[in-house]
């Protein structure tokens, strides 16, 4: 299966979906690498006790390489989940790598379905950016499925944001502030790596009067450095409007990390803020994709300025 058309027209509205609620069903997927074969059912029962239905893609125990099967396949789970009008919601079992894989596989503008709640990061950071610039979904950066084999008690967590119980904002402390300002625009991000990945491909999101979100995990202060400068030199400080930064976990000292950033982004003057419950720590708030947020630095808030799912 191949994508004939990467990118939809830009001037049509964002898609949103459903909240959730007990009775639905969610589908787990496994568009990257591999995980224990144990955390399935766990994953499931977790999902099950709060009243969920689950459908788990025909194919997530295949082993191909490092991989969690053959290209082929992944993207058949994904399809027929994102397709299937009975699926409510998509959960992505691990990230790790090859989503990017799938993406020249699947006509994501060709979507003609209702948009459903997508939910992963890291590596899955490639397909938040597919359905995005490609089908207008709003999606959802948060925890991917297996974390919930070690920690169960935070499937909960995550369902009260998926379920509209827990609003999109979240307060903003002095020492996260880099450089102060008042900006509202759409968010576009996810993991660094991935994201710098993106650039020059149809898939990579339209950076022009945005806010963009960054975080990542294991990378040496080097290659953060060369990463914001490819940002940089590609023009993306210079269109977006504000720089949201979640966690940075194992990439050095936070104090090397944060004046990396200042040296890249504050000779653009836009605010930016690091630090927040985003990303690979042990915390990670649900953060749609693709809304407006307000970030104001003098109320120390970001909040999500315009309704994040639709009406039934």
């Amino acid at each position: 299966m191949r994508a004939l058309r990467f990118r939809r027209d830009s001037t049509a509205p964002l898609r949103t979906a459903q909240r959730l609620h007990p009775g639905m069903t969610i589908a787990l997927v496994a568009p990257a690498g591999t995980f224990p074969e144990a955390a399935v059912p766990r994953v499931s029962a977790c999902l099950n006790e709060l009243g969920y239905q689950v459908r788990v893609g025909r194919h997530v125990f295949r082993q191909f390489r490092y991989l969690a099967g053959e290209d082929f396949l992944r993207a058949e789970d994904l399809w027929e989940a994102l397709e299937d009008p009975h699926i409510h919601a998509v959960f992505c079992l691990r990230g790790g790598y090859g989503s990017s894989r799938l993406l020249p596989r699947l006509p994501f503008a060709d979507m003609k379905g209702p948009c459903k709640i997508f939910l992963g990061y890291s590596d899955v950071t490639f397909l938040h950016a597919a359905l995005g610039a490609s089908a207008g979904w709003v999606t959802f950066h948060g925890p991917n499925a297996v974390e919930w084999f070690d920690h169960p008690g935070d499937c909960r967590e995550t369902l009260a944001f998926l379920e509209g119980r827990k609003a999109f904002s979240w307060p903003l402390e002095k020492k996260q502030i880099l450089h102060e300002g008042r900006v509202s625009g759409r968010l576009v991000g996810g993991n660094l790596t991935c994201l710098t990945h993106l650039l020059g491909t149809p898939f990579a999101p339209d950076f022009q009067g945005k806010l963009l979100f960054l975080e990542d995990k294991n990378e040496a202060l080097y290659r953060i450095d060369r990463m914001l400068m490819h940002l940089a030199l590609a023009g993306v400080f210079e269109a977006v409007k504000g720089v949201v930064c979640g966690s940075f976990v194992g990439c050095g000292d936070p104090d090397a990390i944060r004046a990396l950033f200042r040296e890249h982004v504050l000779p653009f003057g836009i605010p930016m803020v690091m630090d927040l419950p985003f990303g690979h720590d042990r915390w990670n708030h649900v953060l749609p994709l693709g809304v407006t947020y307000r970030l104001d630095t003098a109320a120390r808030s970001l909040r999500a300025e315009e309704a994040v799912f639709s009406e039934p």
